[in-house]
């Protein structure tokens, strides 16, 4: 199996560690090779890649393509991908699928008419205290979740402004929307919103819920509580900090999540109700 990735960032770091097992060639674009150089914790998977100057030429030689970008720059990337080819067998693409649930939404209707095996790279569902979660939903649980992200002195980034996909809701809390959403917790109470902020309390049809707290804080720190007893605490949802010196920890979940995706044909996920449940989510004060 052959895979081009397309990112040079978590592309690099967050994908090819987690597809090394899987490809036969990892064609990524030459340009990458600056960012790659910087990354030693990478070097192992030398043998595997082929650089490229023109993504044309090698196309025809792909079987599985990762787009990692920006949401504003992703779905212009599969439009033109989909006119030049038809080979490619599964498109492995980034949450939050689109810079806004509408925006998303085209994106989503266009994949589905051009019946594109696709799915994005939400991995909660892999972690323990995620599936803690599912053991426990009996009747009237109570399930609290703190994380506190600390601020990069890079405030520029896309990543913290909610008009280009990112911000606290956007970039973080949208894997949240996404795990409330499969678990069913979508009776939403008590819905609080800023641009720092972002506290919600959700409940299923059992009467179980889920209390959210998401903030900027000036240091990382992430707590998953059971009828107030802990049962996972870190300085993140994936367990480990983030360190260029090696292996990025979400590399074992990203993993996982693409052999479960190797294969499949198109499934029938309900996407259009994910992305309106997402919209109201996004509505200060809002109520079921």
């Amino acid at each position: 199996m052959n895979f081009l990735i397309i990112g040079s960032g978590f592309g690099l770091y967050g994908y090819l560690p987690a597809i090394s097992n899987y490809s036969k060639k990892i064609y990524l674009n030459i340009e990458y090779k600056k960012f790659f150089s910087k990354r030693k914790e990478l070097t192992k998977y030398t043998n595997k890649i082929i650089w490229y100057k023109d993504q044309k030429k090698i196309l025809k030689y792909v079987d599985y393509l990762i787009i990692a970008q920006r949401p504003q720059d992703q779905f212009r990337l599969v439009k033109k991908l989909v006119k030049t080819q038809n080979k490619i067998k599964h498109f492995f693409l980034e949450k939050p699928i689109g810079i806004n649930p509408n925006k998303s939404k085209l994106f989503i209707n266009f994949l589905n008419k051009k019946k594109i095996n696709y799915s994005f790279g939400f991995t909660l569902s892999y972690l323990n205290w995620y599936k803690i979660i599912k053991a426990n939903k009996k009747k009237y649980q109570s399930f609290n979740f703190v994380w506190q992200i600390k601020k990069k002195n890079s405030n520029k980034s896309w990543k913290y402004q909610s008009l280009k996909g990112g911000g606290l809701i956007r970039f973080y809390g949208i894997h949240f929307i996404k795990a409330l959403f499969d678990l069913n917790f979508k009776n939403i109470k008590h819905n609080k919103i800023s641009k720092s902020y972002w506290k919600m309390k959700a409940y299923d049809k059992r009467g179980n819920s889920i209390s959210i707290e998401l903030k900027y804080s000036n240091k990382d720190k992430f707590i998953c509580n059971l009828n107030n007893l802990n049962k996972f605490s870190s300085i993140n949802p994936f367990g480990k900090s983030f360190n260029k010196l090696r292996i990025d920890p979400r590399c074992f979940y990203i993993k996982k999540y693409i052999k479960d995706n190797l294969n499949k044909e198109i499934i029938n996920y309900k996407y259009f109700d994910f992305i309106n449940f997402w919209k109201k989510v996004e509505i200060p004060n809002y109520e079921s």
